[in-house]
């Protein structure tokens, strides 16, 4: 399986960090033609995240450079090792109430806002239109075949690793923040095997179905996530991680039609969709969240 992924719930006391706002980290990365670029990344990806000289300022811009110097690195070991992998990527990075998220590729999170599947990025795939056009002003071309494939080979436009197609395959992340308010229940981190087959709205559904079925408990919708998936015809490998930010038993109700109503709970500044942080008020208590145990298919 060429899937790897990271859970650090508690990323102070991996650091040795006192005097901090409490910190997580989640990361799926999905390697392609072999598993070395996803084992790198998921060892090194976050080590390389705290030595940015800009962490403490712009958690952000740190996740954007992690994502360079891993891949810079991993290019050089590739080299020495005659190594032709390589690996999309997100990683999702908390502190505070504060939810900063990198990526490279085609692997993706979602979050979940009262029932509401809310989109944080846009996956890069070769045939999104500034990624072809920025293929195409390199020299390079997308084609079809069988999907849209940059120079008739990858089927994703950036990446760690992949040194023969670089420049157009690229290691250059993109980022964004979002304030969290109180009102935010799940993020769902996942390769493109589930992505592909599974939408955000179908995602929902399945989450709340779980939680009822089960009376909230919330210890295998990661697994049901990825069942959902195979069911759906996904034959790729399929790696989930499911990141609860508040306590679901008390946070909503499942209704019998499975649509999530909301009880009350104290939230604070709204996210104004600005790229910067802001601590507000917000009087969510830390963590309330779980990560689900990840499952995966070879």
């Amino acid at each position: 399986m060429e899937d790897k992924h990271v859970c650090i719930p508690d990323f102070n006391m991996l650091f040795n960090v006192e005097d901090q706002e409490e910190q997580a980290y989640f990361a799926v990365f999905d390697g392609h033609g072999g598993v070395d670029a996803a084992i790198y990344a998921s060892l090194h990806l976050h080590v390389n995240l705290v030595h940015q000289e800009m962490f403490q300022h712009d958690p952000a811009e740190a996740l954007c450079r992690a994502f360079r110097v891993t891949d810079e690195r991993f290019v050089q070991k590739a080299a020495r090792e005659s190594l032709r992998c390589g690996t999309t990527g997100v990683v999702t990075f908390i502190r505070g109430n504060m939810l900063h998220v990198a990526w490279l590729g085609d692997s993706q999170v979602m979050l979940v806002r009262q029932g509401q599947a809310v989109e944080l990025m846009k996956p890069h795939k070769p045939d999104r239109e500034d990624e072809k056009k920025r293929i195409e002003a390199l020299g390079g071309c997308v084609v079809w075949f069988g999907a849209w494939r940059v120079n008739g080979s990858l089927s994703v436009s950036r990446a760690i690793g992949d040194a023969e197609h670089k420049p157009y395959i690229c290691g250059d992340a993109d980022s964004t923040s979002t304030i969290l308010d109180g009102s935010e229940d799940y993020l769902i981190l996942a390769c493109d095997g589930f992505y592909d087959t599974v939408n955000p709205d179908e995602a929902v559904k399945v989450v709340a179905d779980h939680l009822k079925e089960n009376n909230g408990d919330s210890s295998m919708v990661a697994h049901k996530l990825v069942a959902s998936a195979r069911d759906a015809g996904s034959s790729d490998n399929i790696t989930v991680i499911v990141v609860f930010l508040r306590d679901m038993n008390t946070a909503v109700n499942v209704s019998e039609d499975s649509d999530w109503t909301e009880n009350s709970f104290q939230g604070g500044q709204e996210d104004n969709g600005e790229d910067k942080e802001n601590h507000g008020d917000c009087k969510r208590p830390w963590p309330q969240h779980q990560c689900s145990a990840p499952a995966g298919r070879d």
